[in-house]
């Protein structure tokens, strides 16, 4: 055993013995401050004969503070206090046995408030003495000089904990702030070197390699000024996350990350009725159509939270379901989940999966959703977003599922593509399916933030490359929310549907892809001027410049949340769907892309086919109506609730 270790194996008496040591000496240096340093032989005789009984106090009441114990190394505000207050008590305490026990001594009682001030001292400071050396001496990491932004009570954290800890690779260097009372004040020994807007001068100035947000509640036009000032500066770029993206509410260096592009949309946390998700969800079978997706598989995550009594997650791709299977495991694994591969086309499997867990809630989040690749397979399209919906809803209906609600898209308002129109065809399908056994309801909203697919990641491919990033209009804009925002979201509208209803989110200003592209470009340490090109290359099939999130003919009201508004979906006859479904099952048996744009724009009349399918229209235009005619006559019967395979279609069981 070495010496080190030997010492620590009689840490306490080693502890015990150095408080001893200083408590006398500070009652000791009492007697000589008290007399100038001319103490007398009598007051020689009453220091020794009243030292033991100081001690003899004094140390249990230390003990009992819990100052015998710990590390000196991590004292802090708190142990002073009790230093202080264990200070007071054992001076009372002394004092009054001093005055029963040595009543004619002449005891000198200024010696005890003198002592008073020095135990603190003494006490005090070696604790800080020993603090200080641990974190000014050891091993050092190299540290990057760190421009914090904000020097409130967040900033004054982290910088305290950053430059108490030299094992941290950051150096706070100052502060930046437009409270004009801070300018020039020095909080935890860094200084207040300016406002917000000189923060590129004081980065270039002391030559300042990451600049760190410090406020939790910046806004989101506050933060992209932030990232566009600095962007040019080649820093990196931090940030403490809101409380309410937090754990909890504590400002940690461990809670820091770098900025991320949902930052700057400045989007506030989502405010849930959670006692009502849990009464709704909490010991309930639940299966999720799609489970592998974006937005199935955080529906799996944030499902989780609640505790259902089983979870189903349907999925096609089985690599998909494998890595949210994996996650389910090791993130929670007391949930009892089943992962199924299986295919919403396939009836078969549907109907023996419901059969067999028999769900009460069923949310439909599989879907064909990428618009270019839809509007070259405008069939598969159909197939499986329209068809494959009514599949689902039916068997849900056969099982008396309690609630059924689809994930829509705001696509579906006013569609100029495949996909958007088929996510307003299912709309219209789940409409009709309004029966007493089954609550069907629709949720509608734009893009969310690093989906599979999404923009975000193509950027990010394209800026790993070197660029360039590739944007389609200067002009176009997009709605994005981030996908746990749009899953909480849903969850809480899934407890207000009574039937017929499509849910819209609140998207909030639209945002411009060009300069989603640019701070992205920026966060990355970059000028989007000169490092990396952003290229237009024009609208693709089926896109618009903006979005939309409700048609000129629907009616929207407020819900009891401020996020979600209600669309009445208005009744849809049941007899229309199954003769649309017959109808469209025959042009997908023809492969008529004519038929389908014709048959799609009469049930949907806002529809506007993107340029690519009139031309592709104009080359089966003239076989069309005999081969229609010829499926028509194919048809055996007319699908009714009893069958969710409509005939003749590929899908059909």
């Amino acid at each position: 055993m070495t010496w080190p270790n030997t010492l620590l194996s009689y840490r306490r008496w080693l502890i015990l013995c150095w408080h001893i040591v200083l408590l006398a000496i500070a009652y000791y240096v009492s007697f000589l401050l008290r007399f100038d340093f001319l103490v007398g032989r009598q007051m020689h005789l009453l220091f020794l004969e009243t030292l033991p009984l100081l001690l003899l106090i004094k140390i249990p009441i230390l003990a009992l503070s819990g100052l015998l114990r710990g590390w000196w190394r991590y004292a802090g505000l708190a142990d002073l206090q009790d230093i202080i207050k264990a200070s007071a008590a054992s001076s009372v305490v002394v004092f009054v046995v001093t005055q029963v026990f040595f009543p004619q001594s002449g005891f000198p009682r200024s010696v005890l408030l003198i002592d008073l001030l020095l135990t603190i001292c003494t006490l005090g400071g070696i604790r800080l003495s020993v603090r200080i050396y641990q974190e000014t001496s050891g091993k050092h990491v190299p540290r990057k000089n760190t421009l914090i932004v904000g020097a409130g009570q967040a900033g004054g954290k982290i910088a305290w904990e950053l430059k108490s800890n030299s094992q941290l690779d950051l150096n706070p260097i100052g502060y930046v702030d437009d409270d004009e009372t801070k300018q020039n004040l020095k909080i935890h020994g860094v200084r207040v070197l300016g406002k917000i807007a000189d923060a590129p001068r004081l980065v270039e100035r002391h030559q300042a390699r990451c600049l760190l947000i410090a406020m939790p509640s910046v806004n989101g036009d506050t933060l992209r000024s932030i990232v566009e000032q600095c962007g040019k500066c080649n820093v990196e770029m931090k940030i403490l996350p809101s409380i309410g993206d937090r754990i909890n509410g504590a400002a940690a260096v461990s809670k820091v990350r770098s900025v991320r592009i949902e930052d700057l949309l400045g989007r506030r946390a989502v405010s849930l009725d959670l006692a009502t998700i849990r009464q709704r969800l909490t010991n309930k079978v639940l299966l999720i159509t799609g489970a592998g997706g974006s937005i199935g598989s955080e529906l799996a995550r944030q499902l989780a939270e609640f505790h259902p009594r089983k979870l189903v997650l349907f999925e096609r791709a089985e690599n998909e379901l494998h890595k949210i299977d994996i996650e389910l495991h090791t993130e929670h694994p007391e949930l009892q989940y089943v992962p199924v591969v299986g295919d919403i086309l396939d009836v078969q499997t549907l109907r023996e999966v419901i059969a067999e867990y028999r769900p009460q809630s069923i949310f439909h989040a599989a879907a064909y959703k990428h618009v270019p690749m839809m509007e070259r397979n405008c069939f598969q399209a159909i197939v499986n977003n329209v068809f494959g919906t009514y599949n689902v809803a039916l068997v849900a209906n056969q099982y008396d599922v309690e609630d059924f609600l689809m994930i829509s898209s705001d696509k579906a308002v006013n569609p100029t593509n495949i996909m958007g129109v088929t996510k307003r065809v299912a709309e219209l399908v789940i409409l009709g399916l309004q029966t007493a056994h089954t609550r069907f309801v629709s949720v509608r909203f734009g893009n969310v933030l690093g989906s599979s697919g999404s923009v975000l990641p193509l950027f990010e491919q394209q800026l790993a490359r070197g660029g360039p990033l590739t944007v389609t209009h200067p002009e176009a804009r997009r709605y994005f929310m981030t996908i746990p925002e749009a899953v909480q979201l849903v969850l809480q509208a899934s407890t207000m549907g009574k039937g017929g209803e499509i849910f819209v989110l609140d998207m909030g200003t639209p945002v411009l892809i060009a300069e989603l592209a640019k701070n992205l470009i920026r966060l990355s340490g970059l000028d989007p001027e000169r490092s990396v090109r952003i290229v237009y290359t024009g609208l693709r099939p089926g896109e618009k410049l903006f979005e939309e999130l409700k048609l000129d003919g629907e009616g929207i009201k407020p819900t009891s949340h401020p996020k979600i508004r209600v669309l009445d979906g208005g009744p849809v006859d049941f007899s229309k769907v199954t003769r649309w479904l017959e109808e469209l099952s025959a042009l997908v048996e023809t492969k008529s892309v004519f038929g389908l744009v014709h048959k799609l724009q009469e049930i949907v009349p806002e529809y506007t086919p993107s340029q690519e399918l009139l031309t592709l229209c104009q080359f089966d235009r003239h076989d069309f109506f005999s081969a229609y005619r010829r499926a028509q006559l194919d048809l055996l019967h007319t699908t009714g609730l009893e069958s969710p395979a409509v005939p003749n279609s590929p899908h059909a069981a």
